[in-house]
Formats: C-alpha cells, structure tokens, sequence
C-alpha cells in the first residue's frame, strides 16, 4: 500500500520506520487525510507478525506544528448542516465521533502490541507531541530548533488527544499542571530532565538511536 504523507520501510531485523513527509507543507501537520493514512499503518503494522518494532519519524526539519486548526471550522460547518438535514443529535453524535479519532488512533498505537519510538528533530506540539507521548518512548535531537510542547491552551484549546493523561503520568501533579496551563515549548534537554524524552541524541542521530532503542525493547519483550 502507497501513502501519500507517510512511507513505511521494514528493514531485515523486523524494525519499521515510518517517515511523515507531508508533500505542499513546511510543516506536518495532522488533517484527517493525515489520520486515517497513520491509522492504517497501525494496522498494518500490528497485523505483521514479522515487524517487531517501530520508529516514527519526520523527514522535514520539524516532527510536526500540531493540528490544522481549520478542521475545526469544517466540523463546525459540517454540526451546522446535519443540524439542518438530521437533527441537533445526530450532528452532536457526528462531532463526538470525529473528535475522539485522534486520541482512539494514539491509544491504538499505544496498545497495538509492538513498542514505538518516536525519533524528534526539531519542533513537536500540540497534537504532534501528543502523539510522541502515545509512542512508548522518545528520542530527540539536540537541536536549537527542537521544541515540546502543548501550547494550544494559548489559542484557547486543551490538549484533546490524550496529552493531559499521558503528560500526568510521567511528571509529577504540580509540574503537570504547569506544563499544561502555561503551554511552555521547552527545550529537548529540558524535557529529558522532565522525563518527556528518554534519550537527546546529536542533530541526524535521532532516528539511528531511535531504531536501536526499538531494537532492544523489542528483543526484551521477545
């Protein structure tokens, strides 16, 4: 199977690497067509018995900028008009669905059964980081560039793809709530000292150190 925004390579030892490249944009950023290309991966990737673990990666300068925010204003207009053709809870139904499909595909990937490490070069939030954080663990590149974060509370928006639950289980409560209302991008050494990332690696290691980690929780699990 062809993606437009992903590919997918198994090497010999059973270790997939996924490169989000997303063609037209400086930035990945999370669409829908972005999400149901992932989802499908996942599945793919969980039906193969010959893939032992995975690496997620990015093949731009940035892991990703987070969601496009305008697929807000299309499920606005999409309540709007099922409100008129079916009815305010059908419309209420349709909206309760399509916002919990992304936090359904990062639980997916964090249950699927084969570990995940996401390999981070450069900015990573918002949903971009919450989907690192559904990623067993993290590597990133000591980068200037290389940012964490959820700051979409700063537009107003709360992390909504499991980022509050993921980020509350690795720092403690009061560190988690100001990381989460504060909206702070920080730093790749800075989240290795918060626990955020488990390894900062040289800029063009990332993926490298993030498929030998890959390797050796997936021969531990073995």
């Amino acid at each position: 199977m062809s993606f437009t925004h992903f590919t997918l390579d198994v090497d010999g030892d059973g270790l997939a690497l996924i490169t989000w490249n997303s063609p037209g944009r400086s930035m990945n950023v999370i669409d829908p067509a972005v999400k149901d290309e992932l989802s499908a991966i996942v599945e793919q990737v969980a039906a193969d018995p010959a893939i032992k673990g995975v690496v997620i990666t990015s093949g731009k300068d940035s892991f990703c900028a987070g969601a496009d925010l305008t697929m807000l204003e299309s499920m606005s207009r999409a309540h709007a008009e099922l409100v008129a053709s079916q009815g305010e809870t059908a419309a209420n139904e349709h909206v309760f669905d399509e916002s919990r499909k992304t936090s359904l595909l990062y639980r997916r990937i964090e249950t699927c059964g084969k570990p995940w490490v996401a390999a981070i070069n450069g900015v990573a939030v918002g949903g971009g980081f919450e989907l690192t954080l559904a990623c067993h663990h993290r590597v990133a590149a000591d980068n200037d560039k290389t940012r964490i974060g959820l700051p979409e509370i700063k537009v107003g928006l709360f992390p909504g793809a499991g980022g509050t639950q993921r980020v509350a289980r690795i720092l403690p409560p009061a560190d988690a709530l100001q990381f989460l209302l504060k909206g702070d991008q920080i730093s790749a050494n800075r989240a290795k000292t918060m626990k955020l990332v488990d390894e900062v690696v040289p800029v063009g290691a990332a993926a490298d150190a993030a498929m030998a980690m890959a390797e050796r929780v997936a021969a531990m699990r073995s």
